[in-house]
């Protein structure tokens, strides 16, 4: 897809979700997970916390974490998505159009950064490399970096994990690049604290889903299979798998907390 049918497709999200914590998430499971890993790393830092959040959408998330900060700058490319989120009317938080790949703040402005599958829409490597190096720039020194986004290990060993059971692949969405760990790692080495370095400071799981989508994506589907009954988004069967801790690595959407290098 191109960007203004990206565009379109968002829209069409505003068009038919709303306000809804379903936007551009349908999995409410999903939403409230992401939601809670966000509010574990904000906990986790001392302080007044100005948070530039990207790609915002409805304004749900900045609505449910707006309280543990002192301010909330929140950017995304669709204005129909912003016009649903200036609804909300919400006191320190200001919702504006942007692009992660040229922000429009000055060096070193947040101690926060948050993406929430925002980077995964850009149409290329380059493309979220620029953003990547934006948010690099717009964070202060020790700032902290939360990345959720989706990743192409947790979606291998997902697959891998279905077609053993005999279900098929999930693809990454058309409108999608999902991340590679280790070019990621490689490109991000000296601008922020390694991936892979056991880091308590914020505290954070980084694939905090993966219990709930082995559930979800392999048991569920593989059972509903071999019993003639379609899958569901958020049927009570899941609901069992919410609060188990996560065990493997079988989800695409992951969380990276980074802290940014001087």
């Amino acid at each position: 897809m191109n960007e203004n049918e990206i565009k379109a497709h968002y829209a069409e999200q505003a068009k038919q979700l709303g306000l809804s914590k379903q936007s551009t998430m349908l999995d409410i499971i999903t939403r409230d997970k992401e939601v809670e890993t966000i509010l574990t790393c904000l906990s986790g830092i001392e302080g007044q916390k100005k948070i530039l959040e990207i790609g915002c959408g409805n304004g749900y998330t900045a609505e449910q974490i707006r309280n543990y900060c002192f301010k909330i700058d929140a950017i995304d490319f669709s204005p129909d998505l912003l016009e649903v989120a200036h609804k909300r009317k919400l006191k320190y938080v200001r919702f504006q159009l942007g692009d992660a790949r040229d922000l429009q703040f000055p060096s070193q402005s947040f101690n926060v950064a948050i993406s929430e599958r925002c980077l995964i829409n850009l149409t290329s490597w380059e493309d979220q490399q620029k953003a990547l190096l934006e948010i690099w720039r717009v964070l202060k020194t020790d700032g902290v970096f939360l990345m959720l986004e989706a990743f192409t290990d947790g979606l291998d060993n997902l697959n891998n994990a279905r077609e053993s059971v005999g279900l098929s692949k999930i693809p990454q969405p058309p409108f999608n690049i999902y991340f590679d760990k280790e070019k990621l790692g490689e490109f991000l080495a000296d601008k922020f604290v390694p991936l892979y370095r056991k880091d308590p400071y914020p505290p954070f799981e980084k694939n905090f889903l993966s219990t709930y989508y082995f559930g979800s994506r392999v048991l569920y589907p593989a059972l509903a299979k071999a019993n003639g009954v379609d899958v569901k988004y958020n049927s009570q069967f899941v609901q069992f798998f919410k609060d188990l801790p996560p065990y493997g690595n079988y989800s695409f959407i992951q969380a990276l907390a980074l802290r940014k290098l001087s």
